[in-house]
């Protein structure tokens, strides 16, 4: 004798729901996750009417309107600049150093971190400057 036995409905595993969630969660993370460079301290650049644009250098110097001197994430003092940069000045005597300094930092100030940075080796100095379209270094 033949008993008729149950079909078992098939389960089907669907991979849409999964490739839906996993691109769900790359496009949030993508925008949620946006890096914005952000500046240790608030530096307004002085208005400059002449200048091109350029990309930051290799070294980046700020110089805050109550006299902070910044290099990389290192608050230093106008003497300790040259033994920061002359090590990497020396491996490479091209690197491009880019002064970011407030407006309202004084001349001479400026002109001491720039006799630094010429006694430690650096060659080529680019200052940042703003225009009233937007900021440029020059």
């Amino acid at each position: 004798m033949d008993f008729p036995r149950p079909h078992r409905k098939r389960i089907e595993i669907t991979l849409v729901p999964l490739i839906d969630v996993s691109m769900f969660l790359l496009v949030f993370f993508m925008v949620a996750g946006t890096i914005d460079k952000f500046e240790i301290i608030p530096i307004n650049p002085p208005l400059a009417q002449s200048g091109k644009p350029m990309d930051e250098g290799h070294i980046l110097i700020l110089l805050g309107s109550h006299g902070e001197v910044i290099i990389g994430d290192d608050l230093l003092s106008i003497a300790d600049i040259q033994q920061r940069l002359a090590p990497d000045l020396k491996a490479n005597s091209g690197k491009v150093i880019t002064i970011k300094a407030d407006a309202a930092v004084p001349a001479n100030r400026v002109i001491e971190v720039m006799d630094a940075i010429k006694r430690a080796g650096g060659q080529n100095l680019s200052i940042v400057t703003q225009s009233k379209e937007r900021m440029h270094v020059e």
